[in-house]
Formats: structure tokens, sequence, C-alpha cells
């Protein structure tokens, strides 16, 4: 049946999410098609987002009121979770229990007292640090013995501004690194203002290129290319190269419009390059554990050995950045994760292998997690977590 409530077209979202489906994208098509005002429309994205960054957490306040959960029609345990979040955000019985009960009496009314019953019990329960959090336990436990304690992780669960990296003269209010700024109007078509949508985190890592006029610089797994539009707008030759050719074609659509000038090649990068610059950047392909604010469902379903095994692509892929970097020429490496394994193993095992790369250090404007080698960048103030590292090849000729 179609949805016509916003609690209704949120449930519908999150049944999709469970069969595997992205969240944001999912939202954004079940809005661009639904009828429902916009403020209907933003409740509903509070919901989706809501009871997907704190999962663990309404799962475990529930699980004194009911004997077997798993047993439950999928819709019901939903919406269930629904009306736990709304309780736990402070809404009022009056405003929050009778909305839910209809939605089970629609879809299974025998199960509806159940529901009733159940989100009028709900009382306070101390929950374990890493329950609170929603993150499963082996990633909890890797970010305390890696980073000393996991509070950090709150950040994930906060809504965030829009941010976007803007590519003319606006009258927006500034983000915390030049060019980004926060957008926050209804949803726009934002490159024909001269607007990306970007994170300042993101951003970041192509500013750490400094890229000249004229200079050629090389954007790996540059996907669409917002990076590369950055750098294309400080008058680099900027080629971007990555294996999907259609987020490709879509960013060479979002260039022309923003005016800029970007080369796409698309190319398997575990291969060497026939090509080298001066500047290179590698934003890696990754496990994403720096971005569970936009990817909510993403914590639930990585698995412990993931990290290691996106370790030994980034590695390859490296290799290939490293070839393709000239000789006193810069290389960064990025990747939007917070993992040990993803970052300073990375770092260390690259640097074993090469030592004609020297460690650049680099003042880092946005807050700081960890620091050494290669900076770790916190996800607080909705920014996605991030490490960089930045790296000087040595030229022999010196």
């Amino acid at each position: 049946m179609r949805p016509t409530t916003p609690r209704g077209l949120a449930l519908a979202v999150l049944l999709e999410v469970e069969r595997g489906g992205r969240a944001q994208l999912l939202l954004d098509r079940a809005l661009d098609r639904s009828d429902l005002p916009e403020r209907d429309k933003a409740y509903v994205t509070h919901l989706v987002y809501g009871v997907l960054r704190r999962l663990r957490l309404l799962d475990f306040l529930l699980e004194p009121h009911l004997r077997a959960p798993d047993r439950l029609p999928k819709e019901v345990l939903w919406i269930l979770r629904l009306g736990a979040l709304e309780w736990l955000l402070g809404k009022e019985d009056h405003a929050r229990v009778s909305p839910w009960v209809e939605e089970a009496k629609a879809r299974h009314p025998a199960l509806s007292g159940l529901v009733n019953a159940v989100l009028r019990r709900l009382k306070p329960r101390e929950a374990p640090e890493c329950v609170r959090l929603s993150l499963p336990d082996w990633l909890c436990q890797a970010w305390r013995g890696f980073f000393g304690e996991v509070g950090f992780a709150e950040g994930f669960n906060e809504p965030a501004p829009l941010f976007v990296t803007a590519y003319r003269p606006v009258d927006l209010r500034p983000g915390p690194i030049p060019g980004s700024y926060i957008w926050e109007g209804p949803k726009e078509d934002f490159s024909r203002l001269g607007l990306q949508p970007q994170n300042p985190a993101s951003l970041f890592a192509a500013r750490l290129l400094e890229p000249e006029p004229g200079e050629r610089v090389l954007d790996l797994c540059g996907g669409a290319g917002l990076k590369a539009f950055y750098l294309a707008s400080r008058g680099a030759e900027v080629v971007s190269y990555d294996l999907n050719p259609r987020r490709q074609e879509a960013g060479a659509k979002t260039a022309r419009r923003l005016g800029l000038k970007v080369t796409y090649r698309t190319q398997d990068l575990r291969e060497p390059l026939k090509e080298k610059a001066k500047k290179v950047l590698l934003d890696a392909p990754c496990t994403g554990t720096g971005t569970f604010r936009a990817h909510p469902e993403l914590r639930y379903r990585l698995k412990p050995e993931d990290p290691k095994a996106m370790a030994r692509l980034q590695l390859e892929l490296l290799e290939t950045a490293a070839g393709a970097t000239e000789e006193g020429g810069v290389l960064v490496y990025a990747v939007c994760s917070l993992t040990e394994e993803e970052g300073e193993g990375v770092a260390r095992a690259f640097l074993e292998r090469h030592p004609e790369f020297r460690l650049e250090a680099f003042s880092c404007p946005l807050p700081v997690l960890k620091a050494g080698l290669g900076v770790y960048v916190a996800p607080r103030e909705g920014l996605d977590g991030f490490y960089y590292l930045r790296l000087r090849k040595v030229d022999s000729k010196a």
C-alpha cells in the first residue's frame, strides 16, 4: 500500500533499507515522489535517520517489553522502534502512541494492542557505552583501543547542516574552512547556483594538495570529481581517474554547469598510469566508518574483517599513485574512515616499501582526533571522520 502519512513513508523507507538498500538514496527517491508538504518531508527524514542512528539503543530499550522481537512482523518491529525513537526524543505519549497504533492497525490489526502497550511502558534504561552509541561491539572496542575513547562517535548520531562548496560569490554562513558554507534553505538545483554539496572534511583533502594555477594534478578514485572541482577552480589542469564511467559522466555534466574544466579518464587504478604529475590525490575506497552520520545503516553491515580487506586494496592503489607522482612532488592519501588499518596501518606499510617518500606535516583547521603518522579528523559539528596523509617524493637530483 502507498504511504499517505509521514510515519507511513518513513516505515516504507526503513523496510527497503532492511532489504539492503541505501538509506540516503531510498529516502531521496521517496521524498521526490511524495506529495507530502515540506514540513512532513522533513519529519520523514528526521524519523529515518534518527532510528537508524540510534537503532541498537532503541532495540535495547524495547528488549524488556518483547519476548521474541525476531518473530514479530518486520513492519511492527520498525513501528516499535520508531515509536521508541519519539519517546527517546521527548515526544509526549498523546502525540506519539496513537499515530503508531494506527499504522499498526493498517498493517497488522491484531498486534496494534501490543504496540500500544509497549510504547506506553517504555522507561529509561542504562545502556553500555557501545549500545548507547549504537556501534557494533567490534568497532567500538577497536576505537577504544586505538583512540583511547569512543565518545566522539556521538557526533555520528546528531543531525548535521548541509555543507556546500561555493564556486561563485555567495551570501551564506561560512563553514569551518575557506570555500565551505552552510546551506539553510530547501533543496535546490545547487550547480545552477555555483554550489556543490560537500562535507568540509572531504574538501580539505583536496586543499592539502595546495594546487597552483597551470599545475597538472591527478585525482585518483575521483568518482564524480567533487575534489577535482576544487582543484580546477584553483586553476590547476586536473585529470580525474575512476573505474565508474557513469559517475564520471554525471560529474562532467556538473563540472560544465559550474564552469569548471576537468578531464575524466576511466581506468582500473590497480594498474599503472601512463602519466605523471607533481600533485597526486588518492581519496581511496574505504569502509566509510567516518560517514556513519550520512550513511547510518553502514555501521550494522560492516564486518570485523572489512578494514583489513580494504587496507589491502588501498595499498595497491597507493602503489599506482606513487608511480604517478613525479620526483619532488606531493602525494595526498585520504579516506573517509577512522580505522587504524586504513589510516596509519596503510601509511606504515607504504613507507616501509617506499623510502623515497617522506612524511610532510601540515596544519589541520578541523578538530583532530589523533595525529602522528597522518591526521584523523573527529566527526564533530557535522564533519565526516577522515584520515589524511601528505607525502613528498624525494628528488634524487637534489
